[in-house]
């Protein structure tokens, strides 16, 4: 299509073009998002931190459909991710289908874990 033909179907409302999964009608749920968040932290350590984000952490909220992917993605890409998430439901699923590892009950628990990973160069 010519980008006259884009504009025209866009002005009226049936164009949808998205750069991740979750941009266009077809969310598939977290494990479509895991994909480009990693890629984005990836990026993100190359162009930013020496090339990798080895010793890094990543803070972030929520643990629901799209949040929810950042701590693997996060792992996967070699840093640590502390996710702050005030229902504990949320907390629970991601640990059963290991999108998350650990489960703090206090701030300074919390901490304490990313010091340990970081310091261990472990993600």
């Amino acid at each position: 299509a010519t980008w006259e033909k884009f504009n025209e179907l866009d002005r009226k409302g049936l164009m949808m073009y998205g750069q991740m999964t979750a941009g266009s009608w077809i969310y598939i749920g977290t494990q479509g998002i895991v994909q480009g968040t990693y890629e984005t932290f990836v990026e993100a350590g190359r162009q930013h931190y020496g090339g990798n984000l080895k010793g890094k952490w990543l803070l972030t909220g929520g643990l629901g459909g799209m949040g929810g992917a950042q701590p693997l993605a996060a792992v996967m890409a070699g840093a640590s991710c502390l996710a702050i998430e005030c229902n504990p439901d949320s907390i629970d699923f991601r640990l059963r289908t290991r999108y998350l590892d650990e489960k703090a009950e206090t701030p300074d628990e919390a901490m304490e874990m990313i010091d340990r990973w970081t310091k261990a160069g472990e993600a």
